[in-house]
């Protein structure tokens, strides 16, 4: 049987439940039937951000992060322009008609692509970078120890124990202590 501790613990949660596809799925349902063109502006439009869901293998879905925001202000202009004028599905049809529609929503999605693949390395470089400005700056701190206080201080600590065990003084320690276990 079970302690009842054990019975009221909770599962840790996975964190990338169905819920919010779930919520996302019930209001854009809706809104897409009275927002039809908005609708299929959009979808045609996400098309980048969703291969990019769908070929992510990070848990975190980093690259469809990435992409989205960007592909999403792509579309921006043209739904904007939909609502100011006509909200028609004519003028849906017309602006995905248009390629400057398609360089725009998609040529945003690419530079959301590009800051993807682009940043990563350009941050590990400067880290790489950062780190050994610092282990310069440590090695001139250790040089001037080393002036100071003399060379024990730039050994290691294995050099140190060693140093320590073929002293005479050491050997006489060691030696008072075996004879005082025996």
């Amino acid at each position: 049987m079970a302690s009842p501790k054990s019975r009221n613990k909770k599962k840790p949660s996975s964190g990338g439940g169905g819920g919010g596809l779930f919520t996302f799925l019930l209001l854009a349902a809706p809104a897409s039937i009275f927002a039809m063109p908005t609708a299929l502006l959009v979808a045609v439009g996400m098309i980048p951000s969703l291969v990019a869901y769908i070929v992510d293998r990070d848990p975190d879905k980093t690259a469809a992060m990435t992409v989205a925001p960007l592909n999403i202000c792509g579309i921006l202009p043209f739904t904007m322009d939909m609502w100011k004028h006509q909200h028609t599905m004519q003028a849906a049809t017309q602006a995905l008609a248009d390629p400057l529609t398609w360089l725009v929503m998609y040529g945003a999605a690419a530079i959301g692509w590009a800051l993807y693949f682009l940043v990563p390395p350009i941050v590990t470089n400067f880290e790489v970078m950062r780190a050994e400005a610092r282990i310069e700056t440590l090695i001139g701190k250790k040089k001037d120890l080393v002036e100071e206080w003399g060379p024990e201080t730039a050994m290691t600590d294995e050099a140190l124990i060693e140093k320590h065990k073929a002293s005479p003084q050491a050997t006489g320690q060691a030696q008072a202590a075996s004879q005082s276990r025996s």
